[in-house]
């Protein structure tokens, strides 16, 4: 009799802390919440002329989430300032919308958070809606939207121009000026001017601030609306005959033309 009870307890007792085993498996789970979705600046844009959107995703559950992937839904005529600075984000255009879809591979459980942030470049004034989406594996979607005002909006425009000296002959220095210029009514960020040097010539110098390899690179910085930056690179010519060079620029703010953003020469070298 009391080893029937006994047995019977003993059984009671497992199924008693299955059933809390299971309790808690169940319980156990991710769940997402935005809490901040903003846009700064908060109206107008920045000296830029560029919109930052930052979506806040905090996991609130006793889980990691895992597999997070939060979507920005844009305008089509938002250009893409790449990459965005909280990194791991695609940004696909389309006819219809700005589609930019970042991930995270695991959210800390407890409160764990992560920001999302892009920048675009408007190109109208009308206000515009963003959505964003955050999801995860075994999570509820969630969303939110903010809607950014606009009274203007502008590009920067780069143009090159390349000149050189004339060596004369092989061995006497042949120097390239590069001339960027930005000639619209917004900064450029992050500019650089390129060389691709000749193939038959020899590096000597460049201007501070420049490497070189195949190709010289020389760091700009910022640059204002109406400013233009001169770099000179000097060669020496190994053989005669026609040198060429082409030169460009590189930036990280759109360009409103970039068809005039490299130029070339052509130089006779005298044996």
């Amino acid at each position: 009799m009391i080893r029937s009870i006994t047995q019977r307890c003993i059984v009671a007792l497992a199924v008693f802390t299955l059933t809390l085993l299971m309790t808690g498996v169940a319980n156990a789970q991710a769940n997402l919440v935005f809490t901040q979705f903003t846009v700064s600046p908060t109206f107008d844009i920045d000296a830029n002329g560029n919109l930052t959107y930052t979506a806040t995703v905090q996991n609130t559950g006793n889980v990691d989430a895992t597999n997070v992937v939060v979507t920005f839904t844009l305008t089509h005529d938002d250009l893409p300032i790449s990459p965005s600075p909280s990194g791991g984000c695609l940004f696909t255009p389309g006819s219809a919308q700005l589609t930019v879809v970042c991930t995270l591979d695991r959210l800390q459980e407890s409160g764990g958070t992560h920001d999302f942030i892009i920048v675009v470049h408007p190109t109208d004034t009308a206000p515009r809606d963003v959505n964003v989406t955050a999801q995860a594996d075994g999570v509820s979607p969630i969303s939110s939207f903010v809607t950014s005002n606009i009274i203007e909006v502008g590009l920067s425009e780069m143009q090159v121009t390349l000149t050189s000296t004339n060596p004369g002959k092989v061995g006497e220095a042949l120097v390239y000026n590069v001339m960027v210029f930005n000639i619209q009514d917004d900064d450029a960020a992050n500019v650089f001017a390129v060389l691709a040097l000749p193939k038959k010539a020899t590096f000597v110098s460049a201007t501070k601030g420049c490497t070189h390899g195949t190709l010289v690179t020389c760091k700009l910085g910022s640059m204002a609306p109406g400013t233009g930056k001169t770099v000179t690179i000097t060669v020496l010519p190994t053989v005669s005959g026609w040198t060429q060079a082409t030169a460009g620029v590189r930036l990280t703010t759109p360009d409103r033309d970039p068809s005039n953003n490299s130029a070339a020469t052509s130089i006779w070298v005298n044996p």
